[in-house]
């Protein structure tokens, strides 16, 4: 599922382009971004291998729900909300949605 490795991308996305670093050029480009924004809204809740990809801290292959996914995802999510990702020269169609709700449901699962 790579949770976090997208929402990693996602946050260091947030805050080169917060810190004034134009990095996303178009508007298919946004819906791009939107897309992963939307993934991540849900794929933490999926049971996967964590940040090492391995299965439980034993090794035995298992998935379960990680607090290294859940809060890289809930890490991303605060810091996309809102963002514009053409900054200064940004319209209403190149700002990042977020609900509310998918960041309060991260908290409740750490």
């Amino acid at each position: 599922l790579q949770i976090d490795a997208t929402s990693l991308f996602l946050l260091v996305l947030a805050q080169l382009t917060s810190a004034g670093l134009r990095i996303v050029f178009t508007l298919d480009e946004v819906a791009f971004i939107q897309n992963l924004i939307f993934y991540i809204e849900t794929a933490y809740r999926t049971p996967d291998y964590g940040i090492w990809e391995r299965g439980d801290k034993t090794n035995h292959g298992q998935t379960e729900l990680n607090a290294t996914s859940i809060g890289m995802a809930k890490a991303a999510l605060e810091a996309m909300s809102g963002l514009d990702l053409f900054g200064a020269q940004g319209s209403p169609s190149s700002v990042i949605c977020v609900l509310a709700d998918q960041v309060a449901q991260c908290n409740a699962k750490l």
